[in-house]
């Protein structure tokens, strides 16, 4: 598999929590989080396709329908082209 090194630019901030989140996932590289990352945004994707809710179970047995914001605003704006 080829391939292809890119660079990104993070705040302070924003590094910050990527080296959280490597710690938090056991990541052993910034690009692992963010290979995992695309992961997680893909399934995300898929399973909220076609109005599909994506319900989450508490430990206690409670569901509530979790929003993705970033997918709306994706979906209203492909819907108005």
């Amino acid at each position: 598999m080829a391939k292809t090194r890119l660079q990104f630019d993070f705040s302070d901030e924003s590094l910050g929590q990527l080296d959280e989140l490597k710690c938090a996932t056991g990541a052993t590289t910034r690009a692992e989080v963010i290979r995992q990352a695309l992961r997680l945004l893909q399934w995300t994707i898929e399973q909220t396709q076609d109005e599909k809710a994506t319900v989450l179970v508490e430990k206690n047995g409670t569901q509530r329908e979790v929003i993705f914001p970033f997918l709306s605003s994706a979906k209203a704006a492909a819907n108005s082209k």
